[in-house]
Order: C-alpha cells, then structure tokens, then sequence
C-alpha cells in the first residue's frame, strides 16, 4: 500500500493531529479489504473442509468395494490351508506368537482363523 507516509513508516516520526486523522482514512479501506479477505479465506476453508471429507468417504468406498475384487476371497479352503502349511517356519517348530503363523494367519480375518483351525497340521 502506498501512502504519502511510506517514508516516516518503522522510523521514531510523530505524527501530527491532522496526520493521524489523514491516517487512520486511509486505513479504512485496507481495514475493509483485509477482513473481505478473511472471510473469503474463511469461505474457502470450509470448501476445503468439505471436500476433504467427500474424498476421504469416497476414498474409504472404493477401498472397500476394491477388497471385494480381491483374488484370495475367491480360493478354495483346500488352496488356504496348503498355503498355510508353506507359511510354517521351516527352521525352527512353530511357536505360539501372534507373530508368526499358525497365530497370525488366524487374525487377518475369521474365515482364515477357521481355516487355521480346521488344519490340525498347523499346530
């Protein structure tokens, strides 16, 4: 903004009683601009907001949908249970941790858990 005071502006200068009415007219219009802009910027926040929230639902959808597509849903417990036995470690007997199959295999979901339960050879 430029005003007949940018010379006297971040020095010691004292305005004079004229000057400080002058001043604070010319400040009106900026004092008006500015609070216009914030509350575009506020107007545009909550846009933003709102968007942010439909993307995160759609987002949350198509993931959810996108699972259903998923090759393993459509194998066979036959299949499941053989890939389990490979999943056993091979240097060392299984141990009972929730880290390593059999355990493991059983929280992905319930349909797994039954499997490694059914499968007497996991454990």
């Amino acid at each position: 903004m430029d005003s007949f005071f940018s010379d006297k502006l971040n020095s010691n200068y004292v305005p004079s009683d004229d000057e400080i009415v002058a001043i604070k007219e010319l400040l009106v219009e900026p004092y008006q601009r500015l609070k216009d802009i914030s509350g575009e910027i506020g107007d545009i926040e909550s846009q933003l907001e709102r968007l942010l929230k439909e993307k995160g639902d759609l987002d949350d959808q198509l993931k959810a949908h996108k699972a259903l597509l998923s090759p393993a849903r459509r194998l066979s417990p036959n299949v499941i249970q053989k890939i389990f036995l490979y999943c056993l470690p091979s240097e060392h007997n299984p141990v009972m941790s929730s880290r390593e199959a059999p355990l493991l295999l059983g929280r992905i979901c319930s349909q797994w858990r039954d499997i490694a339960l059914a499968t007497p050879q996991l454990w």
